[in-house]
């Protein structure tokens, strides 16, 4: 993949990789439509039953497909994936990567086609639904819960190859009260989710066009 592969007077190129229901991606493609400088081109999901294949197609945005296969061991299957992912990837002419419940790693061999060298990491961001590095990994709501904390938190990050290990972007944090139940602790999280993404997008569309209150997300 090209470094900058759209020029400052078009805008960047990305996709959004989901897993799910697709609801943070859902956020991404509404807030990117009222963006100049990015635009949603493709979504990628490695689930053929992700809620998140109808909600590409109410945004009119194509949607790849992408399972590991089953008859292969893990890595060669991995490695197909990963291939076929690329392609669409660079047919897309994709410059960006917005994960957004995308329930797998991606290795570093994929990832080094997104590297930035001006920026110093990949072109891929992910959302993680915890004040990272507590509850890296999978079921973080759940373990948080169960853990009794009083506050919990989420974290918009880079991606590395990794889990949940790349540089901290933002993080923002809420107070669990005493009558929260679950749905309300996850509830609570995802609205922050939601917000930390589209703050993110917004400020990389000003970045790229060249807009007012620039800031680079580059620090870690």
């Amino acid at each position: 993949m090209a470094a900058d592969r759209a020029s400052p007077k078009s805008p960047l190129r990305a996709a959004v990789f989901a897993s799910g229901t697709g609801t943070n991606a859902d956020n991404i493609m509404d807030t990117c439509k009222a963006l100049k400088g990015i635009d949603i081109t493709l979504i990628v999901t490695n689930n053929p039953d992700a809620g998140v294949i109808a909600r590409a197609a109410q945004h009119g945005i194509p949607c790849a497909v992408i399972a590991r296969a089953q008859d292969l061991p893990v890595r060669a299957a991995k490695a197909q994936q990963e291939k076929e992912i690329l392609a669409a990837l660079d047919g897309a002419r994709i410059d960006w990567l917005f994960l957004a419940g995308f329930m797998q790693l991606l290795s570093a061999d994929f990832l080094r086609h997104f590297y930035d060298d001006a920026r110093g990491h990949n072109r891929a961001v992910n959302i993680h639904p915890s004040l990272l590095p507590d509850f890296a990994g999978k079921d973080s709501y759940h373990r948080a819960y169960d853990a009794g904390g009083h506050s919990h938190g989420v974290t918009l990050h880079y991606v590395d190859d990794g889990m949940d290990t790349g540089p901290v972007i933002a993080q923002a944090s809420y107070a669990r009260t005493a009558d929260m139940d679950f749905a309300a602790f996850c509830a609570a999280g995802q609205q922050l989710e939601y917000r930390l993404y589209a703050d993110f997008l917004r400020t990389l569309s000003r970045e790229h066009t060249g807009t007012a209150e620039e800031k680079k997300w580059a620090q870690a």
